[in-house]
């Protein structure tokens, strides 16, 4: 065989798991390559789902590591290490890696790259990835696919790096809505976290961690795979039970005096792209932003005029290419944009943003990130944004980092 590498580049108006299943039956690239007497493997995170899933179901562990017992007790980094370092084992003679660099740190980052760089020598690697710097150094041709899911451009990679990552355009200006309920409570801190230590069983996660998120900050959580990010996030959510004992403050209220979750999550706003798998109904944009009112998944009752309005005013914000149009029939990147404006139509005190550039091309993710600019820029709502990417025009005041050690990761205060 001596296909060169591949990079399918794709952008939010692409159907990716439609690609990724016409490459694995042999049908996408079929005039370039013929994959039909090979063996492959699909490096994604739906693999790692059906894992977990066989895992829960059936107590059936094909993944296992000297650090964690099971897929489902890793983090997404780790999972995603865990599952290349088995899929090689099978010794596959093409492997498709989906969007590689997603979830993971820069450590693991840098450890995929040189195993996947080694693997190439062998192996033929298909990458389908949205953003041009994740390519991969191996890749050698790059396919560009449309929004119709063709192939448009076929290219030489080096070629394909020397064009700019993003053309020069004029960016969306984005203007709030005004607030529609002025009574809110001045809470300050919104929250506070002094010495707390988190454990599952004999493994350590937070080690006497010490937080305090004032309103109207902006903070980037960052920390490698593993570090106790997903922790800090469902301690401060209200999820998580270890919460209870820890001198936890959370919008005013120590954790256990008699708080219940849902005290705690209207004073939220939250969004990470796995939510969207919650909205199947072909909703409307105007009452998707609606339905962050209730905090509920879709919209049960009729809307007040109060209520459409406060819709209309989002709807405005991002622009008419949204009006009275269906959430489902959306690009991953106008879904993101919606699912911000629900988290943040109640004017919630803190938005939490988990991961949220997930999966989102150049265009999209310089898009997002000026939304969360300028969300940030009003200093009327903290944000607290974690991500393992670095995104160039993200401008956060504070960076609260998780440094691991042997009795749990520490806490340490970037400004």
């Amino acid at each position: 065989m001596n296909y060169s590498n591949i990079g399918l580049y794709l952008s939010n108006n692409s159907n990716k798991n439609y690609i990724l299943d016409q490459v694995m039956k042999n049908i996408f690239l079929v005039d370039f390559v013929d994959l039909s007497l090979l063996q492959g493997v699909l490096h994604s995170s739906k693999v790692i789902l059906k894992m977990v899933e066989e895992e829960l179901l059936h107590d059936k562990f094909l993944i296992q590591t000297a650090e964690n017992s099971s897929l489902g007790s890793m983090s997404s980094g780790q999972q995603k290490k865990a599952l290349l370092t088995y899929l090689m084992t099978q010794k596959p003679a093409y492997m498709v890696l989906d969007d590689v660099y997603s979830n993971i740190d820069k450590a693991t980052q840098e450890s995929i790259t040189l195993a996947l760089s080694q693997l190439a020598e062998t192996t033929l690697l298909i990458q389908v990835f949205f953003r041009k710097r994740d390519l991969l150094p191996c890749i050698e041709t790059i396919y560009s696919i449309d929004e119709k899911n063709k192939i448009v451009k076929i290219q030489p990679s080096e070629t394909f790096k020397e064009l700019e990552l993003v053309q020069a355009k004029k960016m969306q200006q984005f203007t709030l809505p005004k607030q529609y309920d002025d009574n809110q409570n001045d809470i300050n801190p919104l929250v506070k976290l002094n010495s707390v230590s988190v454990h599952y069983g004999d493994k350590k996660v937070l080690n006497k961690v010490n937080w305090t998120i004032n309103s109207g900050e902006f903070w980037q959580l960052v920390g490698p795979n593993g570090s106790g990010k997903s922790t800090i996030l469902s301690l401060i959510t209200g999820d998580n039970p270890r919460g209870y004992g820890q001198d936890l403050i959370l919008f005013g209220r120590k954790k256990g005096s008699g708080e219940s979750i849902w005290d705690i999550k209207r004073q939220i706003g939250y969004f990470t792209p796995s939510m969207i798998e919650q909205f199947k109904h072909e909703d409307t944009v105007e009452n998707m932003i609606i339905s962050g009112l209730m905090d509920s998944v879709g919209l049960y009752s009729k809307p007040t005029a109060i209520q459409i309005d406060i819709a209309n005013g989002w709807v405005k914000m991002l622009g008419e290419a949204y009006r009275n149009k269906t959430f489902q029939r959306l690009s991953n990147g106008q879904q993101r944009m919606v699912m911000v404006a629900r988290a943040m139509v109640k004017h919630p005190p803190l938005l939490i943003l988990d991961e949220p550039t997930i999966e989102l091309d150049d265009d999209n993710s310089k898009l997002f990130i000026e939304m969360v600019n300028a969300i940030a820029a009003e200093k009327k709502i903290a944000i607290l944004y974690v991500s393992h990417r670095d995104e160039p025009d993200l401008m956060p005041n504070k960076i609260f980092e998780l440094i691991p050690g042997s009795e749990g990761s520490e806490g340490l205060v970037k400004e």
